[in-house]
């Protein structure tokens, strides 16, 4: 299966909606890429204190976890 790249896939969603002059079709592509890229830095937190806590007692994860 071809993986699509996301400057692709923000291009076909921004194309399926009207958009008004207020708000640019490049502008509307720049936010659905950036919302992308923030939505993988919280997957990859969550998935990253996942991992410690595991590795980690409760109280030891809490701590460090107060200092990310």
């Amino acid at each position: 299966m071809k993986q699509e790249k996301l400057e692709e896939v923000a291009e076909r969603y921004v194309d399926s909606f009207e958009y008004s002059i207020a708000h640019p079709r490049r502008v509307a592509i720049k936010s659905f890429i950036n919302g992308a890229k923030w939505q993988q830095e919280q997957i990859g937190k969550s998935e990253f204190l996942q991992k410690l806590r595991a590795t980690l007692s409760d109280a030891e994860a809490r701590r460090l976890i107060r200092t990310i």
